[in-house]
């Protein structure tokens, strides 16, 4: 006879241990950025980076630490040698290699036609590019933990400021994540030219800054971040503030390059990147106003950037959110619309912020009036530029990305050869390029001479302001269309 079945319930199978489980990624996570992880953690840059740094600095101690032994008074220069080696070793590694990875990282998505794929699966564009960042940045936090442990062994050396080290490193880290997101925004640019020559002509700055500036420099450095004084605080916190805001702003570059044109980025980036202008004068102020002045061109320059550069025509749909709040809303939207059009109004209210802020904080230091014309007209030129020779090129990013790099250098150009012949002609022959403006007022420092540059100053920019706006005009009539369209189709 065959025996009864049993019939007691299986029990449940046992969850899976915790080391199992750590065998993948969680599913909290982005999907973009495990897929680039995954490929990120295999690819050969990564993996020889991580090990020739491991190799370097762990040869690097084992050879300090018997000549430290043997010789105790010399032990502290060993230790800030072992200090210098550290941070050019890693520098070289977050701040030229990792960065360097980005410059493909939007562009091969492009190229394969695979962009649309992705947002079929309710992937947004600032999702594609933060992830491809995150991924970047989160291989470079594994270098900051396997470089960490050689820079702990190195305070048994003596001499060392560890807090202030540690420091440094993080710096570094927030830094190398600002150039990673300058990359990978970048990438997103539909011109190779520009991408290669910007990043291998800064890839090559870096390596002769890391190792023959920074790493001789590294005392001034930590001395900094040891924040003994007011001064140092405030300018630490300063660039730390305006390396974040680069970051996240070349994120949203790369984020508009590849968006929808439905979608409105252009509100949200204007907004904060006015607040940013406006907090960066006034926490620096408390350090110098002339170095408040100058961090705040820098991130209105960020701004004008993409100010001058977005496409200017967007479906009517973008303009229902101005149209709930009458006509208020309306005002706003004139300088809050996504492309260049608005974006030349918005750059007039720019200026009138920077301008209200000298006024309020130094009004009677004409020299902060100059420098600011002269940097208004320096980010406007490359827009008239434009409009005059080139208005209808698809890509105006590159196109004023590189006039302004153009200009860069030829002022750069004129001012050395100036400090050689000491010709002040050779200045005022190309006073109509704003940026040669800048050595200019530096040398001819007399009265008379700074009242004829702050008078070409304003000139020249209001010159080319007005030639941008002649060319704004006809797209900012045609937002009343779009609002007409939009209407009616909320009615409807």
């Amino acid at each position: 006879m065959a025996e009864p079945e049993s019939t007691l319930p299986i029990p449940p199978a046992l969850p899976p241990a915790p080391i199992e489980r750590v065998n993948d990624f969680p599913d909290r996570l982005s999907p973009m950025l495990v897929k680039e992880l995954r490929q990120g953690l295999r690819s050969q840059t990564f993996v020889i980076l991580f090990l020739v740094l491991q190799g370097l600095l762990a040869l690097v101690l084992l050879t300090a630490g018997p000549i430290a032994a043997s010789n105790d008074s010399a032990s502290g220069a060993t230790g800030d040698i072992v200090s210098k080696i550290v941070f050019c070793l890693y520098g070289l590694g977050v701040l030229v290699v990792q960065p360097l990875r980005g410059i493909s990282a939007v562009a091969t998505e492009i190229k394969q036609n695979t962009i649309d794929l992705m947002v079929l699966t309710r992937l947004s564009a600032w999702r594609i590019v933060w992830g491809k960042w995150c991924s970047i940045v989160s291989q470079s936090a594994l270098i900051v933990l396997a470089v960490l442990p050689y820079l702990i062994l190195r305070y048994f050396f003596g001499g060392m400021q560890l807090f202030a080290e540690l420091t440094l490193m993080i710096y570094l880290f927030v830094v190398s994540g600002a150039l990673t997101a300058f990359t990978v925004g970048l990438s997103a640019i539909g011109s190779v030219l520009i991408r290669g020559l910007v990043v291998v002509g800064g890839a090559a700055f870096m390596v002769v800054y890391v190792p023959f500036y920074f790493t001789p420099s590294l005392g001034t450095f930590v001395d900094i971040l040891s924040f003994n004084t007011r001064n140092d605080t405030f300018a630490a916190l300063g660039v730390l503030a305006l390396a974040v805001y680069s970051g996240y702003f070349f994120l949203e570059v790369g984020a508009t390059a590849i968006a929808p044109a439905a979608e409105n980025r252009a509100t949200r980036k204007r907004l904060i990147g006015l607040t940013v202008v406006v907090a960066s004068y006034l926490l620096l102020g408390f350090v110098d106003f002339n170095h408040a002045l100058y961090a705040a061109l820098v991130v209105a320059w960020l701004i004008s950037l993409d100010l001058f550069t977005e496409r200017a025509e967007f479906p009517s749909i973008v303009c229902r959110p101005f149209l709930r709040w009458g006509g208020a809303s309306r005002l706003a939207g004139r300088l809050l619309y996504p492309g260049w059009a608005s974006g030349t109004l918005f750059f007039i209210l720019l200026m009138g912020v920077i301008a209200l802020l000298i006024f309020l904080t130094t009004p009677t230091d004409s020299e902060q009036y100059t420098r600011a014309a002269i940097g208004f007209g320096s980010m406007v030129f490359p827009a008239a530029i434009i409009q005059v020779f080139a208005r209808n090129t698809p890509n105006r990013f590159s196109v004023y990305l590189s006039l302004s790099i153009v200009c860069a250098l030829l002022t750069a150009i004129l001012s050395v050869l100036y400090f050689s012949v000491k010709e002040e002609l050779l200045l005022w022959i190309f006073s109509f390029i704003p940026m040669v403006l800048f050595p200019v007022s530096g040398e001819l420092s007399s009265g008379t001479n700074q009242d004829t540059i702050f008078f070409i100053s304003v000139a020249t920019t209001g010159t080319y302001l007005l030639i941008v706006l002649a060319g704004a005009l006809p797209k900012i009539r045609r937002i009343s269309r779009l609002e007409e369209e939009a209407l009616a189709g909320i009615e409807n």
